[in-house]
């Protein structure tokens, strides 16, 4: 998985993920049990630290690697800037996205839990009423 197309690819599944958890949520359409909420929601924190520490180590990839004057350097300089920065695939895009979409997939799966909250003591009523 050292390609960079793969990892970047891999990203953007990640992102495209968490953007369908959002959109579900806002629709409605998403519960989770508390438990697994939680934990879902302790992954999602810590992907959000993860992203503030690469986003450090991609300010360094973005300064020009000084690996001399040589065509082998030079090329290799450049692609660590464009994979570090290059556009809208560049690995650092892809973090943004994903340290944006954080808060609001934890936001999210609070409010899926809170739905499933909500269903389970409408049903756990219902019971009650049919008893």
């Amino acid at each position: 998985m050292n390609d960079p197309q793969q990892v970047t690819k891999s990203l953007a599944d990640t992102n495209d993920a968490m953007r369908g958890i959002i959109t579900a949520a806002h629709k409605g359409e998403f519960t989770i049990t508390p438990d697994a909420g939680d934990e879902l929601i302790q992954i999602f924190q810590e992907i959000e630290d993860w992203t503030q520490d690469v986003l450090r180590k991609i300010d360094y990839m973005k300064q020009r690697t000084p690996l001399g004057p040589s065509p082998a350097g030079e090329a290799i300089a450049r692609f660590n800037q464009e994979v570090a920065a290059g556009d809208q695939e560049s690995f650092e895009d892809m973090i943004l996205r994903i340290r944006e979409n954080t808060p609001q997939v934890v936001q999210a799966i609070r409010e899926g839990i809170r739905l499933y909250q909500e269903t389970d003591d409408g049903n756990a009523t219902n019971l009650g009423k049919q008893a």
